[in-house]
């Protein structure tokens, strides 16, 4: 075989191993359009952007996700960063749009990758479901579904783009960024798998409040991510459809303390979760309304309630108290409700406690 021939055929082997990013030629704003991300391709030391090209609405266009990198000078690990997968949670919003502003990836070992609302109709929609037009609409829960389906309807596709378009082959860690749902509020509260090889040590970086040892959510983007070897937290800043500046610079310490632990920039993680004295707990009860009312929440957030204290109490339209709410164990308070307007089956106060049984030992 003569030898430019050999040359060229095993350029195009190694081509052809490795996927590139792949570009559909138009441009939003300036912006290129991508169907695939691929890190390795980009110019290193330098940020990046993209719009990914999402499923299509029921008018034929596409749905475009904005996707942020900041490619590192140096190679080294891929962090990942996800928000508004569900509409109506921003606070992950500024923490990456922050993080962002400061980082200077000439300073980088390795690279950060932020996608920005993500589900984009549900912000849209001020909800927190992916939004389905067809058939008189309808929601899907965007965090049930992954990671997608290529041929599936149009949210399982935005899934399937986004899951394969951006993260499959890219990133080694993603943090997917979440607050509770409208009408309720978390502390800075952690979702973890700790039977994930890595999760633990990822969990333990943030100086979060709370940290629910859990056996993961099937379909859940954490879960996705896990699955293939993306070492994953969800990570819920606080409240939604607002901005809380606290928790979101204790966000902000925790992914910095990732990029020094796994050796995206020099220096020694500042304050963990040892320091903040995180609580963690294999157990959540929720206290949910039996019926409808105006509720009045009698405990707060990180409050220790024992066993048959009082959690909040239910009023009819008269004023006159038509239900009250206990705790069933001992526990702290992770979650409570902040609209008044409680229906049957709305949560008014979540308990999460430490479960000493062996069936717990994993999450329960």
């Amino acid at each position: 075989m003569k030898p430019l021939l050999a040359a060229t055929l095993l350029l195009t082997a190694v081509s052809g191993a490795h996927a590139a990013t792949e570009y559909t030629g138009d441009r939003i704003d300036g912006v290129p359009v991508i169907n695939r991300l691929d890190v390795d391709d980009l110019e290193p030391g330098k940020m990046h952007r993209f719009y990914l090209q999402g499923a299509d609405s029921s008018i034929g266009q596409h749905w475009y996700i904005p996707v942020m990198v900041a490619k590192g000078a140096k190679p080294g690990k891929v962090l990942g960063l996800q928000t508004g997968v569900h509409g109506d949670e921003i606070n992950g919003t500024q923490v990456v749009h922050r993080l962002f502003d400061r980082l200077d990836p000439t300073a980088l070992s390795g690279s950060v990758i932020a996608v920005v609302a993500a589900n984009s109709t549900g912000i849209l929609a001020n909800s927190r479901y992916y939004q389905l037009q067809g058939d008189s609409g309808g929601g899907v829960d965007f965090n049930r579904i992954w990671p997608g389906k290529e041929k599936g309807n149009a949210a399982e596709q935005h899934v399937w783009r986004l899951f394969n378009g951006v993260w499959k082959g890219n990133s080694d860690i993603v943090v997917d960024l979440h607050t509770q749902s409208t009408g309720t509020t978390y502390p800075l509260y952690i979702y973890a798998d700790y039977r994930v090889a890595g999760v633990k040590e990822l969990a333990e970086l943030v100086p979060a409040d709370m940290i629910k040892v859990d056996t993961g959510e099937p379909a859940a983007a954490e879960q996705a991510f896990n699955d293939v070897g993306m070492i994953s937290i969800t990570l819920e800043v606080g409240g939604p459809k607002v901005y809380q500046p606290e928790l979101i610079a204790r966000s902000l310490t925790g992914i910095d303390n990732m990029l020094k632990h796994y050796g995206l920039l020099a220096g020694k993680p500042g304050r963990t979760a040892k320091e903040q004295k995180t609580f963690v707990g294999n157990q959540t009860l929720s206290v949910k309304a039996r019926q409808g009312g105006f509720a009045e929440i009698l405990v707060t957030l990180g409050q220790d309630v024992k066993a048959g204290q009082e959690l909040a109490v239910q009023r009819n339209g008269f004023g006159d108290i038509t239900a009250r709410y206990t705790a069933p164990e001992d526990g702290r308070v992770a979650s409570i409700a902040t609209d008044p307007v409680r229906e049957p089956g709305s949560l008014l106060v979540r308990l999460i406690r430490h479960n000493p049984e062996a069936s717990c030992r994993e999450g329960c």
